[in-house]
């Protein structure tokens, strides 16, 4: 048995002369297993990561159309908001010349009831007079 050995050959245990150790040989099953077993595994989790690609995928697409949408509301608040603010100024300027005009035709009001009360005086003198 030595002698085989020398020459790197072996009995395993059903007496067949093998090449291999019966040891060696066995880890090699034992591995070949080992490795079929972690290539399920890996291809496992090949499918688990693909899926949750597509999901964090979907979820960006999503998120980006919501960021989209959003971005298209705020700015839609804030033309609002100007143009709210240019009403506003719009309205104070028209307010500022109501309000002018109304000034100025009280003054003139009060110029002609001024006047009218002259030449009523002046009217009354005159019949008076006569």
């Amino acid at each position: 048995m030595e002698e085989l050995k020398k020459h790197e050959l072996y009995i395993d245990e059903i007496y067949k002369l093998r090449v291999c150790d019966p040891y060696i040989g066995n880890q090699k099953i034992e591995l070949r297993q080992e490795c079929i077993e972690y290539s399920k595994i890996l291809d496992s989790f090949k499918a688990v990561s693909y899926s949750l690609f597509k999901i964090t995928k979907t979820i960006a697409k999503d998120v980006n159309e919501e960021k989209i949408r959003g971005i298209g509301t705020q700015n839609q608040l804030k033309t609002i908001s100007a143009q709210s603010r240019n009403e506003h100024q719009m309205h104070q300027c028209l307010i500022f010349e109501v309000n002018s005009e109304l000034q100025r035709l009280r003054r003139e009001h009060q110029l002609l009831q001024n006047i009218e009360t002259e030449q009523m005086e002046i009217i009354s003198n005159f019949i008076v007079n006569q």
